[in-house]
């Protein structure tokens, strides 16, 4: 946020549904059907504030990912200028998560710090270990029902993917390893924007799933905003 700011952005960070003051929600209630028309609807209220300049971009990671995909997907979406997503599970492992399971709980289990680290994050160096503290601090119960849309995701974005008409960024990290991650899965998966005048598939080294919370994050937010400067050049986002 800090970064975007400096550089002329104004950056908006929002808590979906079921974080933050809304914890607590489960159910539908966090479903990503439900959470598009309450992030457009939020973006409106942004507008009524004051100029927003050229338009909106979004950048979604992991959830916000799918949330963003589903958002340029939608008929709202053809507003937007352009998105950079990073972290989408377009792949699970088998058996990693029980569907029918997921339906029936409010919320995952609580992982430990050691099992936070093996599935969020690289290899020791490439984030500062008392990162994994603070991550665990500020953690809290995700919503059982929206891990749904992430086990869908790859089967979603088959029909998702190819009506978003906005230029896309789309970044795998290197040890992403909360789902089935790859070169070939990163072409595969970027291939299926088919309406979408740029996509730029990027693979990003020196980070594991979060890829904000490790030493290249500040390289991966400068390429997410050169990627917006370079729409907005291009005209692209018009």
């Amino acid at each position: 946020m800090e970064l975007g700011t400096s550089l002329g952005y104004r950056v908006v960070a929002p808590d979906r549904p079921g974080y933050g003051a809304s914890h607590g929600l489960v159910g539908d209630d966090v479903r990503i059907a439900t959470q598009v028309p309450v992030l457009f609807d939020l973006i409106d209220r942004v507008r009524e504030t004051g100029p927003i300049g050229a338009g909106v971009f979004l950048v979604g990671h992991s959830m916000g990912a799918i949330l963003a995909v589903h958002m340029a997907a939608s008929e709202r979406g053809a507003d937007l200028l352009g998105m950079e997503i990073c972290g989408l599970p377009f792949q699970f492992r088998e058996g990693a998560f029980d569907r029918d399971a997921l339906a029936r709980a409010d919320f995952l289990p609580m992982s430990t710090v050691e099992g936070h680290r093996n599935l969020f994050y690289g290899p020791d160096g490439t984030f500062d270990p008392a990162v994994l503290q603070a991550d665990a601090e500020m953690s809290r119960p995700v919503p059982a029902a929206e891990i749904i849309d992430a086990v869908d995701c790859g089967i979603d974005m088959a029909t998702l993917a190819p009506r978003v008409t906005i230029p896309v960024q789309y970044t795998i990290a290197e040890f992403e390893r909360s789902s089935v991650a790859s070169p070939e899965i990163l072409a595969r998966a970027s291939a299926l924007f088919t309406s979408a005048p740029r996509v730029v598939p990027h693979w990003q080294v020196g980070s594991g799933h979060n890829i904000s919370l490790h030493r290249v994050a500040r390289a991966y937010h400068l390429r997410a905003l050169a990627f917006f400067d370079e729409i907005l050049a291009a005209g692209q986002g018009s």
